[in-house]
């Protein structure tokens, strides 16, 4: 009995996808006069980016197979230490998306996301994702518009919208960035 709850656990645990997996983590010390003394905080950027391991299906009964493109999810988490403690007083994880041929960064915020256009190092904000309460679903706020949306098995996140005109449906899509 011990020995098939060990292989039908074993089974279970195996069926992860494999991934390629990268993480480096930077820490820099930034010093400021105010006047009347000098401050210094500590900012850590990590990124990590993964990548699922895809084989070609050609290849689906060689035991060497060719691994094909797939995209990389890039994730950045930056930490600040405001005062003199080991600790790291905040935290904000950016993941980036590509749509109409400019880079949007999803930033976390308490009630869903924050997206952000990377315009140099200053990202101004594109529009907000509010989370439902039901698993995988968002509302999609920039200026007037206003949609539905939903990530993708893929990773992509996309947002559907109502066109009172036409009385249709339309959907846009921010697709993962590859790397």
């Amino acid at each position: 009995m011990y020995a098939c709850l060990i292989l039908v656990a074993g089974n279970v645990w195996a069926q992860d996808k494999p991934k390629n997996v990268s993480e480096e983590s930077t820490i820099k010390t930034v010093k400021t006069n105010n006047g009347s003394e000098i401050t210094e905080k500590k900012i850590k950027v990590t990124t990590r980016e993964e990548q699922d391991i895809e084989f070609a299906h050609k290849d689906e009964n060689k035991r060497d197979k060719d691994v094909v493109n797939s995209p990389v999810k890039v994730k950045r988490t930056i930490e600040v230490d405001d005062d003199k403690g080991n600790s790291y007083d905040s935290k904000t994880e950016i993941s980036y998306y590509e749509f109409n041929g400019n880079q949007y960064g999803f930033r976390k915020v308490e009630n869903g996301f924050s997206v952000l256009v990377n315009d140099t190092d200053t990202p101004n904000s594109y529009g907000n994702i509010v989370k439902f309460n039901r698993d995988n679903h968002y509302l999609f706020q920039k200026g007037n518009d206003t949609g539905i949306g939903y990530f993708n098995e893929d990773g992509s996140f996309t947002i559907e919208f109502y066109d009172k005109n036409t009385q249709t449906v339309t959907s846009q899509e921010f697709i993962l960035m590859q790397k």
